[in-house]
C-alpha cells in the first residue's frame, strides 16, 4: 500500500511567527470581538490549518496570552539589567512597560496597552480559564517585583513591605496600561510611574514603607 505523501509532511509556517500575528489581532480587538476569518486573514492561514496547529479560538488566545507574558518578562528583565541600583532598575523597568503598552516596542507600533490588563479583564468574569489565566498574570508580575525589590533589601526591609510595594507597582502598571490605550502621553505616564517607584519604594537605609 502507497503511503500518503502528504502525511507527515512538515507544516510551512513558522508557528511562533504566526502565534506573533494572533497577538496582535487579539491585542487590537480583544476576544469576543475578533472573528477567526480576521485571524486567518492576519496568518495566510486558513480555519483547518489554524486548528490543526493551535485548537480552537479560545485556545489560540490562551496560547498567545501565554507567550505574551513570556515576552513581557524577557522585555522587562531586560530594561532592569540596563541600570544599577534599586529605583534606577525599578524605573527602567516601568518606562519599558510604558514604551510597550504605547507601541514604543519591538511588540508592536499601536497604543494597544498590556494585552492581558486590556483583554482578559472583559473575559474574565465569565470564563474560569480567562478568569485563571489573569490572577497568574498578575501574580507573575507581583513575584517579579517582589523578588527584584527583596534582593536588594532584604536585610532592611521586612517581606511584608516588599510584598505592599511590589503589588502597588504591578497595580500601577495596570493603571498605565489602561491609560495607554486611552490615548494618554507617554511622558505623563513616565512621570507617574517614576513618581511611584520614588513614593513606594523606600532607600536601602530608610524606615520600611509601611
Amino acid at each position: 500500500m502507497k503511503a500518503d505523501s502528504k502525511r507527515g509532511r512538515p507544516r510551512k509556517f513558522d508557528e511562533d511567527i504566526t502565534l506573533d500575528r494572533i497577538m496582535l489581532v487579539f491585542w487590537q480587538h480583544g476576544y469576543a470581538a475578533t472573528s477567526l476569518d480576521q485571524i486567518a486573514e492576519a496568518t495566510g492561514l486558513n480555519r483547518p490549518s489554524l486548528y490543526a496547529a493551535f485548537g480552537s479560538k479560545k485556545d489560540m488566545y490562551l496560547k498567545v496570552i501565554s507567550r505574551f507574558a513570556d515576552q513581557m518578562q524577557a522585555h522587562l528583565k531586560a530594561a532592569g539589567q540596563t541600570k544599577t541600583g534599586l529605583k534606577p532598575r525599578l524605573k527602567a523597568i516601568m518606562t519599558a512597560a510604558i514604551d510597550l503598552y504605547c507601541g514604543r516596542s519591538t511588540f508592536g507600533d499601536a497604543a494597544y496597552g498590556c494585552l492581558a490588563i486590556s483583554t482578559l479583564t472583559t473575559e474574565a468574569a465569565d470564563d474560569p480559564d480567562f478568569r485563571s489565566m489573569l490572577a497568574h498574570v498578575v501574580e507573575r508580575m507581583n513575584r517579579g517585583f517582589a523578588g527584584l525589590i527583596y534582593a536588594e533589601m532584604k536585610d532592611s526591609v521586612p517581606e511584608a513591605s516588599v510584598q505592599f510595594a511590589a503589588q502597588h507597582l504591578s497595580l500601577m502598571l495596570h493603571g498605565l496600561s489602561v491609560r495607554a490605550r486611552a490615548g494618554e502621553s507617554r511622558d505623563i505616564l513616565v512621570e507617574l510611574a517614576k513618581a511611584a517607584v520614588d513614593r513606594l519604594v523606600p532607600d536601602p537605609a530608610s524606615a520600611p514603607v509601611m
